[in-house]
């Protein structure tokens, strides 16, 4: 998959300038493609528009393990009507449309073909939400809760969201999340697994499910076990926000494990018919109800007597919603991408001081020499992960720990980022020392020709932060920098010897000269 955005602007006309803007995300999820149409003013959106069709993607993937032509030609038969409506939304103003699918797609063996079927009909190109995203969504779901029960700010929550192909936890203690987790425990594919099985037959089919899941859920007990127990579970997911007025018909009482399992024992006594009608769900989606509630009831019976909580919100509505907020960075999503990057460099005995004053002088000279390498907000952040993440191969071995660094990241949860952010700030760490970025290293090797660009610029720039923090005292707090002909000059406030940093910079400054074509002189000045 390249790293193309999969955003496509509509004809404008002479008045867009003039009409409000409209962003459109289509949506391929596990069992329905979705449109939504909006306005957007900063981070708040106004729905003008949401049309929901069922579609078999799930119980393709997970029976067959590819996307079969009749799903393919009912997927480009859908593009083509939401197209059509997209087409008068664009008549005198500016439409911006994105077209996002869910992750199991990757789980199919004709995924290309899909892709390529729907970008030849229509022009789209599909982006598929890996987990990095998938758990800033989550997260952005989750806030609005906590914002709504100020008491949970002070206690410990885990949320709970079983999805169509996984499964994802989330810890917050005192409002900062401090785990994350994801296990390959999802409703539709458990729902899909089991297949077709005697509906009607309460203690076969919740037995069934219970056996399929029972791996994980014993995974996740041991992944947990030795943590403090948490206070509070929040639970969220189409299936079972959907359920919630059966859950909890009167909306002033607390939710139980009791309550899940009455419900999940009334519903499978039913036939699938019945199902349909009394959930109001199609035959794409009717089995992913019951995994859900089960999967969600075994990881509530975990904890004992932590309080449930499942929001009174349309799990739907506010999903599409986020995806065109997802676009739009908030300080409060950094701050948390930094906090467990800290905590996961903690894991690993990285030396704090350290990381962080390499993180804040790159940081610095990224802010100064915002002209030269011409990055955005976004790769200022992998810059600074980096530099907190840049040694935490010494917990391996000392030697070749920037190696030792690129494996631990490549296989570490990193909450908020995408894959291909986490393979960027690996080889970032893998290149903050020795040799340059070279094809000769897979990761690299498959990156897109601007993406390895961005690998050498801020991997010149971390090695610079590294160089100047060679003494590991934290001596240099503040910088400047200046260019003089083909030298750059960084003018280092309050110190008058500079011999270590000088001989640092000797051994690590030449691939900044080599992508931005200046020599690195470092001067000490004076206090102002």
């Amino acid at each position: 998959m390249t790293s193309d955005p999969a955003q496509t602007a509509l004809q404008q006309t002479p008045a867009a300038s003039e009409a409000a803007a409209l962003r459109a995300v289509i949506f391929l999820g596990a069992s329905s493609m979705d449109l939504l149409v909006c306005e957007t003013s900063g981070e708040t959106t106004r729905t003008v528009d949401i049309l929901t069709q069922p579609v078999p993607i799930a119980r393709d993937i997970f029976r067959k393990g590819y996307i079969s032509r009749s799903t393919m030609d009912r997927c480009v038969q859908i593009m083509d009507d939401y197209m059509a409506l997209l087409r008068e939304y664009g008549t005198g103003t500016t439409l911006t449309t994105s077209f996002l699918a869910t992750n199991i797609v990757q789980d199919m063996s004709n995924m290309d073909t899909f892709i390529n079927r729907l970008h030849i009909a229509h022009g789209l190109r599909l982006r598929v939400i890996d987990d990095g995203e998938m758990t800033r969504l989550i997260y952005m779901s989750v806030r609005s809760v906590l914002r709504q029960n100020q008491d949970l700010l002070k206690k410990r929550v885990l949320v709970a969201h079983a999805g169509p192909g996984n499964t994802r936890l989330l810890l917050f203690e005192k409002g900062r999340i401090t785990r994350y987790s994801s296990y390959r425990l999802g409703a539709h594919r458990t729902g899909e697994t089991i297949g077709d099985v005697d509906y009607g037959d309460d203690t076969t089919e919740i037995t069934l499910v219970r056996e399929h899941i029972r791996g994980q859920i014993d995974q996740i007990q041991h992944d947990f076990h030795n943590i403090a127990p948490p206070d509070t579970i929040i639970i969220i997911g189409s299936e079972v926000q959907k359920l919630l007025p059966l859950l909890n018909p009167k909306k002033n009482t607390a939710i139980t494990t009791a309550d899940i399992a009455a419900l999940a024992e009334d519903i499978a006594r039913k036939s699938l018919e019945q199902r349909m009608h009394k959930l109001e769900e199609d035959y794409s989606s009717v089995t992913s109800v019951l995994p859900a509630l089960l999967i969600n009831l075994s990881i509530a019976q975990l904890f004992g007597g932590a309080r449930i909580i499942i929001p009174f919100t349309r799990y739907g509505t506010d999903f599409l919603n986020s995806l065109i907020l997802s676009h739009t960075d908030t300080l409060a999503l950094e701050d948390e991408v930094l906090h467990f990057a800290a905590l996961l460099s903690d894991r690993y005995q990285a030396d704090r001081a350290h990381s962080r004053q390499v993180a804040k002088l790159g940081c610095m000279l990224f802010d100064a020499l915002v002209d030269l390498h011409r990055l955005g907000k976004h790769d200022r952040l992998l810059l600074h992960v980096a530099a907190i993440l840049h040694e935490v191969g010494t917990y391996i071995n000392p030697k070749r720990h920037h190696q030792h660094s690129q494996y631990i990241i490549l296989n570490s949860e990193l909450f908020g980022l995408s894959r291909a952010d986490v393979e960027i700030i690996a080889l970032l760490a893998r290149y903050h020392r020795h040799g340059a970025p070279t094809t000769a290293e897979p990761t690299y090797a498959e990156l897109e020709p601007s993406d390895r660009l961005r690998v050498q610029k801020l991997a010149a720039i971390l090695r610079v932060a590294d160089a100047l923090e060679r003494s590991h005292s934290q001596r240099i707090r503040t910088l400047s920098v200046r260019i003089c002909d083909k030298r750059l000059e960084i003018l280092i406030e309050g110190l008058n010897d500079i011999t270590i940093e000088n001989m640092a910079m000797d051994q690590k400054g030449d691939l900044f000269t080599d992508i931005f074509g200046y020599d690195i002189a470092l001067v000490p000045t004076t206090r102002r």
